[in-house]
Parts: C-alpha cells; sequence; structure tokens
C-alpha cells in the first residue's frame, strides 16, 4: 500500500498504488454488461441495463478528477493524452462492432467521451459544484438535442452518407448510447472524485451509498410516472439523473467494500474481479469476441442464457486475473500504454 493515508489507494496484493476501489468498479462494469446482454428477460437483474454504461462513464470522469488531483499533469499533455486513447477506443470499437450484430459495442461512445471529456476536466476538477450544475443541465437539455438529432436523420435519410450519419448517432441520435447522455454522467463522476477515497471509508461511506441509491430510485420513480419515462438507454432526464445516481453509489460502494477486504485481508476474494477492472479494455474485447464466436456457433441466434453466462462469468475473469498475475497488464493495456503520450509522472498514480 503506497499511501496509507488513503484506504482503499492501493492495488491488491500488489504495491503499484492503483485505487482498488476504482479497479473494482470498473469490474463490476464489465460483468454488468455480460449479465445485460447474457441474462434472461426479466428479473432483478435487469438492474444491469440501467447500470453498465452509466458506470463506465462514470469512472471514467471519476478517474479523470483523480488524475489531475494526484499529479497536476500539464493541461496540452493531459487532453493530447486523452485523445489518443479516445482516438483508439473508437476504432478498436469499431473494429469490435463489425464482429456481432447483437452487442451495441460502447467503446466508440466511451471514446467520444473521453476526448470531450478531457478539457472539461482540466478546467472544472476544483469546481464540484460547478460541474454537478453543468451535468444536471446537460441532463435536461440532451433529450431535447437526442429528439432534434434524430429528427435531423430522418429528415435527411439517404443524404448524409454512412459515415456522417454514425457520427450523428455517436453524438446525439444513438438507439442505446450518445455521447449527450454520458457526459452529464461523466461530469457527476468527476464532481465525485473530489471526495474520494474518503466518502467511500467507513462507516459514513454506507450512508453515502444509501442516499446515492435512494435517490437514484426517487428520480427513476418520477421518470416513471412521467410521459417520457425512465427507461434503460431511453436518455430522457429522469433515466440520465437516475443512472449518474445508481453508478455513483456503486463507485463508492465499490470503495467501502475494497476498503472492508483490505481491512479484513480478503481481498483476495476480489482479486479476480479487482484484476477485470485493472485489465478492462482487455477483458470488455475478450467477452464480444466470445460473444461473437458464440452467435456464429448458434448460426446468428440469440448468444443470451444462463449456460452462456456462466461460462463467461468464469473465463472472462479468470483470463484476467492470469494475464494480472504471470504478465502484470493485459495485451491491450500494454498496447495503449505504449501508444499514448505521457509526461514522466509518479508511479502512485491512478490509471
Amino acid at each position: 500500500m503506497t499511501a496509507p493515508a488513503d484506504p482503499g489507494v492501493a492495488r491488491c496484493g500488489e504495491g503499484a498504488g492503483r485505487l482498488a476501489g476504482l479497479d473494482l468498479a470498473r469490474g463490476v462494469a464489465v460483468v454488468s454488461m455480460l449479465v445485460a446482454v447474457l441474462r434472461p428477460v426479466g428479473g432483478p437483474l435487469t438492474v444491469t441495463e440501467y447500470l453498465t454504461a452509466p458506470l463506465f462513464a462514470v469512472v471514467i470522469g471519476t478517474s479523470m478528477g483523480v488524475r489531475i488531483a494526484r499529479t497536476r499533469p500539464a493541461a496540452g499533455v493531459f487532453v493530447l493524452d486523452n485523445l489518443v486513447r479516445g482516438l483508439l477506443l473508437v476504432a478498436l470499437g469499431v473494429a469490435l462492432q463489425a464482429t456481432s450484430h447483437q452487442v451495441d459495442v460502447v467503446l466508440p461512445y466511451l471514446g467520444l467521451l473521453v476526448i470531450v471529456l478531457a478539457p472539461l476536466a482540466v478546467a472544472l476538477w476544483r469546481a464540484p459544484v460547478l460541474t454537478l450544475g453543468l451535468g444536471v443541465a446537460g441532463a435536461v437539455i440532451s433529450p431535447l438535442v437526442m429528439e432534434r438529432a434524430r429528427e435531423y436523420l430522418a429528415d435527411t435519410a439517404g443524404q448524409l452518407g454512412e459515415a456522417r450519419t454514425t457520427v450523428v448517432e455517436w453524438v446525439a441520435a444513438g438507439e442505446s448510447y450518445r455521447l449527450t447522455s454520458l457526459l452529464p454522467m461523466a461530469l457527476g463522476g468527476l464532481a465525485l472524485a473530489v471526495v474520494l477515497p474518503r466518502a467511500g471509508e467507513r462507516p459514513h461511506g454506507y450512508g453515502v451509498v444509501a442516499v446515492l441509491w435512494g435517490s437514484s430510485l426517487a428520480a427513476y420513480l418520477v421518470g416513471w410516472t412521467s410521459r417520457d419515462g425512465a427507461a434503460a438507454y431511453s436518455g430522457t432526464t429522469a433515466e440520465i439523473v437516475g443512472a449518474t445516481l445508481l453508478a455513483t453509489g456503486t463507485v463508492v460502494a465499490a470503495f467501502v467494500v475494497s476498503d472492508l477486504a483490505l481491512d479484513r485481508r480478503a481481498a483476495v476474494a476480489l482479486e479476480p474481479l479487482l484484476a477485470t477492472g485493472r485489465l478492462a479494455l482487455t477483458a470488455y474485447t475478450l467477452q464480444v469476441l466470445l460473444l461473437a464466436a458464440v452467435e456464429v456457433a448458434r448460426g446468428g441466434e440469440s448468444t443470451g442464457g444462463w449456460a452462456i453466462l456462466g461460462l463467461l462469468l468464469v473465463v472472462v475473469p479468470g483470463t484476467c486475473w492470469a494475464l494480472d498475475r504471470w504478465w502484470g497488464t493485459g495485451p491491450l493495456e500494454w498496447v495503449l500504454h505504449r501508444l499514448r503520450p505521457r509526461a514522466r509522472r509518479p508511479a502512485h498514480v491512478e490509471r
């Protein structure tokens, strides 16, 4: 543990100084994506439909805030670093989407989010109240932008070309994801970074989680009783607010759980999930490729079902754990690390 004063600032079982709470939250997002895609319809696991993409977005915002606060990178270096990172995510996402027709790959949207959020993070990381205000404003404006973008695509059908249509969908008109919905969620994560890891310390961490999850439920209830609704992926104001609160509560819960595990020397039980979070890009790519292989093996039929879900819940975290244990990183993390421009930085920086 490289910074004993900060609970959760450690990589369980290793002194690399990563924030275990953020790694755990990333791991939960990867597993949540698997469950959302493969679970049978209905039941309590439907919550993964509401959680997965928002949790990725919130973690991106939180990670940027933490990195800036701990290292104070030059603004130009930070923005360029994330520009390269975002473009790589977009390129990988496009390639993965070509392998599967049953999975809406989120990486292109997250890549755009990284690119757009980086300069905002530089400007806003010390102003959590302003950041939250902008996030709320974005949640209100986003549905209007989405509606206009979809009308624009309908009015110009066949005239824009595939590339321009895809960009409009990524930014504002996407069926499942869109930058305009993810950006307010990421701003919520950026504001959360100011109080982490303190917000995840026990015992008050339990109260923080309860307040965030309770507020999320209230936002969804308001949405479900309104004309616009609050269905997963709908992009309504209630859905964006509810998902942001749900995801930020999950991040704080991840810090509470990691802190509890470290305190009780039970971190080894979390290692597969922590490794999945540390190797989140490799894990996500692996699961999309495995789902595409199952889709081909089934002749294009649905890849869902408990058997496939159970198998992938073993294979994906298990592979990440093995790579992390014996190689120290994943292949895509290794490539990303070498392609991104970086200033020299302390070894304890959260990545």
